[in-house]
């Protein structure tokens, strides 16, 4: 029979156990997790084709339907450690965004060009479609 020492002492290495795991993933994220950036999306799909050569967003202007359009955007890394670089998008016309990697490991002093293309689909709606593209910078270990 479990007397009531024995459950209080199972219950401490229960408490114990948790409280442990939890710091461990709080150091590790705040450790790895170098940075989290984010830039807003945007792409108009209408009856002919516009430009919008902004920079602080990835803006594709407006394109046709079935049609397609490309932007840049170059990451450099000045930290004196590498990165593991993770891109995921996010938004009403993701699926229809394609990038040329989406993880990859940046050296220091290291910059690379990431391109987004998008490419409507021919039954896509005229209108205006937002999204973000986050991207997550962790050390490597």
């Amino acid at each position: 029979m479990i007397t009531v020492k024995t459950k209080h002492l199972i219950v401490l290495l229960f408490i114990t156990a948790i409280i442990s795991i939890t710091a461990t993933n709080i150091l590790y994220s705040f450790y790895v997790i170098s940075d989290v950036k984010e830039l807003d999306m945007s792409l108009i799909v209408g009856e002919h084709i516009g430009f919008d050569a902004g920079t602080d967003k990835i803006t594709f202007g407006m394109i046709t339907r079935s049609g397609s359009c490309r932007r840049d955007i170059f990451l450099s890394n000045q930290k004196d450690y590498p990165l593991k670089v993770y891109v995921s998008l996010h938004g009403n016309f993701k699926e229809w965004v394609y990038l040329t990697d989406d993880f990859f490991i940046l050296k220091p002093g290291e910059e690379k060009k990431i391109s987004f293309t998008v490419s409507a689909p021919a039954d896509a709606a005229y209108g205006n479609y937002t999204g973000k593209a986050r991207f997550v910078f962790k050390r490597v270990i």
